[in-house]
């Protein structure tokens, strides 16, 4: 008999074993095949399979990025990686210096692809449109504030232009009653008030300064010496393509004109003084024809006595400062085309405004000369309604001066600054029209204003005579004197463009 032995599951005796299950032997071979794997790792060194499917399912390739700056972000081993590391900043780690190999697989870190993919696409280009599209945040980057939006850059001159403060919008009151229009042409006007002044005034020193405007040392004086260098007759040159006739052009230097007077006064009261004569008159060319006046101690004296006169407490004087030359700085010395005299300026309130016979606006009703004024015109020009408000500036800025013969008067006291000075100076003016034009149309109405048909040459100008339009002389000569259509026909027959006569 034989002897049998047992030995885990296997059953074995002298001469032979004895048949094994199926699913007996599956084990055993699964087992003998771990066994045998384990000791070849062991001896060649190599990465246990398990080990190296634990790598590979690590850094198995990922979902595509998304492209955020609009190119296509590279793929796994499509760009050397010392590239892409180089630009992150980053280096091999530990592992990698150990395998070499793994550094051909592992795929960059999304840090590393969105770098590689800012460095490809370059400069940033803006999207057409849409909102902007935000980056994805890298971690470890800190937030910071985005930088201020650099502004066109823009040139010396346009600063200078930008940071200067038009006047007319600063000085107190704004520029009431300098324009004479409402709708398009009003805005010209307005605008011009405040704009047509936004000039840097008095560039450079003293030193473009007339001998006069240097000597003068009264309030406002800066202020009035700048006007007068602003440059000629014409204050605001004229621009074929500007869309503004030359009427439109004049009101921009008259306003700019008032706005500087506004602003002689407001320095002066600044200062606790009384502005002086000669800087309210800023128009550059009259103080150019009338220097020798303006240096006279005849206006030294009238100057004297209308200190006293504005000194508070005592009656108003009429017109406001900065308007008693309006006649003049509306209408520069060689645009002048027609002459009309007046008398001394209106005495009741809120009337006077510096031209002769004119009012505000807004004034109702309307003083009875400016009535047969308009009466006159309206038969004479075959009007169907007469005006219905009383601003004159409209004939001031197409050349006719709105001379007063006296520019200033006490309230409720008609002629009252007479034979202070004033006769003195507006003859001084009449003659250095006389002397330094040719062609102009004088209309002199009332015995005051014939009286100076001496200070004209009749060899070079024209003199129409007429009474005077108030209603105590109107009806002896002033009601069909036909003065406009007449003033008309002599600029036409020069070549002279007519005037406008209804006022706007």
């Amino acid at each position: 008999m034989s002897s049998f032995g047992v030995f885990g599951n296997r059953t074995s005796c002298a001469g032979y074993s004895t048949p094994r299950s199926a699913q007996h032997e599956s084990k055993l071979r699964v087992h003998t095949s771990a066994v045998q794997f384990n000791t070849a790792t062991m001896s060649t060194g190599a990465q246990q399979p398990k080990r190296a499917r634990t790598i590979d399912a690590f850094f198995a390739p990922k979902q595509q990025a998304k492209n955020v700056v609009g190119v296509e972000l590279p793929r796994q081993g499509a760009a050397p990686r010392c590239a892409t590391l180089d630009t992150a900043g980053g280096g091999a780690t530990n592992e990698e210096a150990r395998n070499p190999s793994l550094e051909a697989q592992q795929p960059p870190s999304d840090a590393v692809l969105v770098a590689a993919a800012v460095q490809a696409a370059g400069p940033p280009v803006a999207a057409a449109e849409g909102p902007p599209r935000r980056s994805p945040r890298i971690a470890g980057r800190k937030r910071t504030a985005p930088e201020p939006v650099a502004a066109a850059t823009t040139t010396d001159a346009e600063t200078t232009e930008a940071n200067t403060i038009p006047p007319g919008r600063c000085l107190q009151g704004g520029v009431a009653g300098a324009t004479s229009g409402d709708g398009a042409e009003g805005r010209v006007e307005e605008e011009a008030a405040c704009t047509s002044a936004s000039e840097p005034l008095g560039a450079g020193g003293t030193g473009g300064q007339t001998e006069l405007q240097q000597q003068e040392g009264g309030g406002g004086g800066g202020a009035a010496a700048a006007a007068a260098t602003a440059g000629g007759g014409d204050a605001v040159p004229a621009a074929e393509d500007d869309g503004l006739t030359p009427a439109q052009r004049a009101q921009v230097a008259a306003n700019r004109n008032r706005a500087l007077a506004r602003r002689v006064v407001a320095e002066a009261a600044a200062g606790g003084s009384q502005p002086s004569l000669s800087s309210l008159l800023v128009e550059p060319s009259w103080r150019e024809a009338l220097v020798s006046e303006l240096r006279g101690s005849n206006l030294r004296q009238l100057e004297s006595f209308l200190h006293t006169e504005w000194v508070s407490g005592r009656k108003p004087i009429f017109p406001p400062k900065e308007c008693i030359f309006q006649a003049m700085n509306a209408c520069p010395f060689d645009q002048v085309r027609v002459v009309i005299l007046g008398q001394d300026p209106y005495h009741g309130p809120g009337q006077a405004m510096g031209l002769s016979f004119s009012v505000p606006r807004d004034v109702r009703p309307l003083p009875p000369s400016l009535l047969n004024i308009y009466k006159e015109a309206a038969a004479d020009l075959g009007w169907e309604q007469r005006p219905e408000q009383g601003d004159l500036s409209s004939w001031s800025v197409q050349g006719v001066l709105l001379l007063n013969t006296c520019l200033t008067v006490r309230q409720g006291e008609a002629n009252s600054h007479a034979k202070r000075g004033w006769e003195a100076f507006t003859d001084a003016a009449i003659r250095v029209l006389s002397e330094g034009r040719s062609g102009l149309v004088f209309l002199l109405w009332g015995n005051p204003a014939q009286a100076k048909a001496s200070l004209v040459d009749t060899r070079k100008h024209h003199v129409l005579k007429a009474a005077h339009p108030s209603p105590l002389s109107a009806s002896r000569g002033f009601f069909g004197c036909r003065h406009f259509s007449r003033t008309n026909q002599l600029l036409g027959e020069q070549g002279l463009a007519t005037i406008q006569w209804r006022p706007t």
